[in-house]
């Protein structure tokens, strides 16, 4: 998702499978439940750490993909998925233990959903999915903040009203940016008949 370090020059896309960054997007997915348990059992702390280590091995992963010529087709598959699978399962988790209205979360997994249906398609055409933009990243980093940001208004007892509240408005803007990002994701698509790595 965040990719620093980048090496100049065009990007080598091999047909890999067994990668760190591979092994990390995959241990991502893995490491699901325990933040599902985590958010639905009423642990806070314990959901926030949870969020953070996997948001780090995020930017773990395309560093080290980027850094060491380890982008791989399946990695520019499986790193967006695992993505949406955390925004999915945190959202899904807050909903059920009452932080967070249906609606609100239901507005961020729509776009995900159509967005997947749309990817799968070109996949299933042999096209392969566009890469995903600035904006993309930045409304994926909103949401990545403004979810744990509801868990620590949470768990505190001081200030949690306002933080919650300030949460909820960036969770807003995020959501926006998402959509925004979704409609320049398909006129890349339109453009290059999906032809562009992603």
């Amino acid at each position: 998702m965040f990719d620093v370090g980048a090496q100049e020059g065009p990007e080598v896309v091999s047909d890999r499978v067994l990668t760190v960054p591979n092994l990390l997007s995959l241990l991502r997915l893995l490491a699901m439940p325990l933040v599902w348990i985590a958010i639905v059992d009423d642990r806070p702390f314990k959901a926030l750490v949870l969020v953070f280590v996997l948001a780090s091995t995020d930017w773990i992963d395309g560093y080290v993909a980027r850094r060491f010529n380890q982008v791989s087709k399946l990695g520019k598959v499986l790193d967006p998925i695992s993505d949406r699978v955390l925004i999915a399962v945190v959202a899904i988790a807050m909903v059920v233990a009452g932080i967070l209205p249906w609606w609100a979360v239901a507005a961020v997994l729509v776009r995900d959903v159509l967005v997947a249906v749309v990817g799968l398609m070109m996949m299933a055409r042999g096209a392969i999915p566009p890469a995903v933009t600035r904006l993309g990243k930045a409304a994926t980093f909103g949401l990545m903040t403004a979810f744990p940001m509801l868990l620590v208004a949470e768990a505190i007892t001081v200030g949690g009203a306002a933080l919650r509240a300030v949460s909820l408005i960036g969770l807003a803007v995020a959501t926006v940016m998402y959509y925004l990002a979704a409609l320049q994701y398909a006129r890349v698509v339109r453009v290059s008949g999906g032809s562009s790595a992603g």
